[in-house]
């Protein structure tokens, strides 16, 4: 008799565990984005397929706002359940070939930059500034609409790379880089450790007028950083690469001199 009730109390209260278990499960939040390691052709692929979007995240390094959004906005739980259940995640970094590549393809000059494509390839949201969870759960359910989310279905064998009409043999692959460009691209960011600041602005149309101008007037590379002051988004211009403090020093010295543009290392 004893050990009927024991057996009894044991199921109860494996059963009770097997319950709290599950509610646990549920309740628990999803605190992480899975960004998934496949190439874009891949993920509009695999997007199309599923009836989800695409969400590029191109980041570097060497970027500090980058690893801002990554501590901060990619752990809320708001955003890793959104991305998670209706998007195919990946992250693009600008300083290896293929995010070069991806750079140059979609005309990346501010980081951090989101884009979001829908299930057909079509970009149909670019964002090019640092983004707080409570701005880009909106942006991402905006998005979240059947229109945006049409499953695809492929023949086998059938070539992911022109998801949205037929591919043309004789144009130009937009994928393909030489080598000489690539080296070139490697040699300039191999400078990244110094990097002079030319202007801050609280509005992206300032920070992209003044990149305007100055593609026009120096050959150096352009970056447009975003960072936090408080709640304020600021937008910071940078020009040039140097492998030294000295030689951003000279450089700075030049542009004082003769541009009248004050300028800080960074």
């Amino acid at each position: 008799m004893n050990n009927i009730k024991t057996s009894w109390k044991q199921t109860i209260l494996v059963g009770y565990f097997m319950i709290f278990g599950l509610v646990s499960a549920i309740a628990s939040p999803v605190n992480s984005v899975d960004f998934i390691d496949v190439k874009v052709e891949e993920a509009l692929a695999k997007a199309s397929s599923e009836g989800k979007l695409v969400f590029m995240d191109f980041y570097a390094s060497w970027c500090t706002p980058c690893k801002w959004m990554e501590q901060t906005t990619f752990t809320d739980s708001r955003i890793a359940r959104a991305l998670n259940d209706n998007f195919i995640s990946i992250k693009v970094n600008i300083d290896n070939v293929e995010g070069f590549q991806m750079k140059n393809k979609y005309e990346v000059n501010f980081l951090p930059t989101i884009l979001i494509l829908n299930s057909n390839g079509k970009m149909v949201e670019r964002i090019e500034q640092t983004m707080i969870a409570d701005d880009l759960i909106g942006i991402l359910e905006i998005h979240n609409s059947p229109e945006n989310k049409i499953v695809i279905k492929h023949d086998f064998n059938q070539s992911p790379k022109r998801i949205n009409g037929t591919e043309d043999a004789d144009e130009e692959d937009p994928w393909t880089i030489s080598q000489d460009d690539y080296r070139r691209y490697q040699e300039s960011e191999e400078k990244r450790n110094y990097r002079v600041q030319v202007g801050v602005y609280t509005k992206y149309a300032d920070a992209h007028e003044q990149v305007q101008y100055l593609r026009n007037t120096f050959i150096e590379p352009i970056m447009v950083l975003n960072d936090f002051n408080g709640d304020q988004v600021l937008f910071k211009v940078m020009l040039g690469q140097f492998k030294t403090s000295s030689e951003a020093q000279s450089f700075c010295k030049i542009l004082k001199t003769n541009f009248k543009i004050d300028a800080v290392i960074n």
